[in-house]
């Protein structure tokens, strides 16, 4: 098969990594310092005003990031971007923000960055579920020519009988597709993450689910303790420098609006339902409908046992 998995794990260690890791470290200290000049140039103005500016201000970013890499023809590294910000928030918590933490919460949240770090290390190199060109259910076949990113295909092995046809359907066991970015058949295939830099399938979507739920968990918690250091600052006066207080206060916003963009449905279309509209509507309307939902205790069969 053409783009096998040795291939894959070949292109990612190639020297070509090293730059585009650069160039993602240099995206998020632009980012960052974009991010920091909000509450430096808008002290007096109120968090949700400075919350909606740094929105804008990050979204411009993470586009002129984009343009110039374009106009460049460079390429950056999703994954080094993601471990540059989890690093980023780190520090900033084990130097400003930990002096008004108890001991148990320390404890706690230093255990969350580390498991975070583990397990996004882990995803990196985890089998989401790749199918070898030796494979004997394997089905060859060919791209869209129209630029989809995937392609579902059939996966039958010799001699199964019809009474197997609902398991040969499964989604969980039988589906695969072909993803030209890991150029590669997946078993289970959901989507390519870019931010993990690696497909998610049957083996690892585990793990995707509990990393996405562990850094909702982590930036939640994140932003609640920097939010006491800043009232413990503006209360009791404390004696702090102005660039302390701008990064908590950049990295606490960048970290609900992390929150709110991974939360946010509307981003996977798999959820959206397009309801007609009524007579005395010009447009139709979105709602939220969940595919995957069959109830709370089959939902927690196939997690167990998919």
């Amino acid at each position: 098969m053409a783009g096998s998995i040795e291939e894959y794990g070949s292109r990612r260690k190639s020297p070509e990594l090293i730059i585009r890791c650069m160039i993602s470290l240099i995206s998020g200290i632009i980012t960052q310092i974009s991010l920091l000049l909000i509450p430096h140039l808008f002290p007096l103005f109120s968090l949700l005003f400075q919350f909606i500016l740094s929105g804008a201000v990050l979204a411009i970013a993470i586009i002129s990031c984009q343009f110039i890499k374009r106009l460049l023809r460079v390429h950056a590294s999703a994954p080094a971007f993601v471990f540059f910000h989890i690093i980023f928030i780190w520090v900033v918590y084990l130097s400003v923000i930990r002096q008004v933490v108890s001991l148990l919460l320390n404890i706690v949240f230093n255990a969350e960055l580390a498991v975070l770090l583990i397990g996004f290390l882990r995803i990196l190199s985890s089998d989401p579920g790749f199918i070898r060109h030796d494979s004997p259910g394997l089905v060859e076949g060919s791209i869209s020519e129209d630029g989809h990113h995937l392609e579902e295909t059939s996966s039958t092995a010799g001699g199964i009988s019809s009474h197997n046809s609902n398991e040969m359907t499964s989604l969980s066991s039988r589906r695969m597709r072909y993803c030209r970015i890991c150029k590669a058949y997946v078993m289970g295939f959901d989507h390519h993450c870019p931010a993990f830099g690696n497909c998610i399938g049957q083996k690892n979507y585990g793990l995707f689910l509990s990393l996405l739920v562990l850094f909702i968990v982590t930036e939640t918690a994140y932003s609640v303790l920097s939010y006491q250091w800043i009232n413990r600052h503006l209360i009791l006066k404390e004696n702090s420098s102005k660039i302390q207080y701008n990064l908590v206060m950049s990295t606490m916003i960048f970290s609900l609006l992390q929150v709110l963009w991974q939360i946010n449905w509307r981003r996977y279309p798999e959820f959206h339902v397009i309801l007609q509209p009524s007579p005395d509507q010009s447009l139709p309307d979105t709602r939220f409908r969940n595919p995957y939902n069959e109830g709370i205790f089959c939902n927690l069969k196939n997690f167990l046992l998919r």
